[in-house]
């Protein structure tokens, strides 16, 4: 082999490296094309929480639910637990904004992933733990410290988010931080289960 079919074989093993690394965040993560336009719903007493998967900001997280929801539609100790109203115009709380639940049956606690600032109707794992929490007004002031991993239909938001955020609580006092978290009452359990995602919820 002379010096130019070698250099051209090196062009073209570039060419085949380089189209490979641009699939390479797809076919890193199983299912990361077929997750697209897809989502799953929560099943509450209140009503449903229609979401729709966000694989191209958290493809790990994502996945990781996608497979709570095609396993286990009753998710044991999955639940609605902490309601925090938005907070006054100018107020970083308390309330601060958000509904908090648990996909307690994930099979392991999602890294973080992203450093997307949760945006209202975006539903967001807290890194490290298996806690998550749909966002009831922008919070910017958090940077990326939360997974962004879905959006909440913007009809469930209006519905049955806002009757979860508005049933009576009880405050509780963080034992290592100090915050003021206000606790539902009575915790709300939820099932879950794969959907398609229209854009039309």
């Amino acid at each position: 082999m002379d010096v130019a079919q070698y250099s051209l074989l090196i062009a073209n093993v570039f060419v085949i490296l380089l189209h490979d690394s641009t699939a390479s965040r797809e076919s890193a993560f199983i299912g990361y094309s077929e997750l697209k336009g897809k989502g799953c719903v929560l099943t509450t007493s209140y009503g449903q929480v229609r979401i729709e998967f966000l694989p191209h900001l958290a493809p790990e997280t994502v996945a990781a639910v996608h497979d709570l929801a095609s396993a286990s539609r009753e998710c044991q100790g999955c639940k609605f637990y902490r309601n925090e109203a938005a907070p006054t115009r100018g107020s970083l709380g308390p309330p601060y904004g958000l509904l908090q639940g648990s996909l307690q049956s994930l099979k392991l606690a999602p890294a973080a992933e992203g450093k997307t600032p949760a945006k209202r109707g975006q539903v967001c794992m807290i890194p490290g733990t298996k806690e998550f929490f749909i966002a009831l007004v922008d919070h910017d002031e958090w940077g990326g410290a939360h997974t962004v991993w879905g959006e909440v239909s913007a009809a469930d938001m209006d519905t049955t988010v806002m009757d979860i955020v508005g049933q009576r609580f009880h405050a509780v006092t963080h034992p290592e931080y100090g915050t003021v978290m206000r606790m539902l009452n009575t915790e709300v359990p939820f099932r879950i289960a794969l959907t398609g995602y229209s854009g039309a919820f």
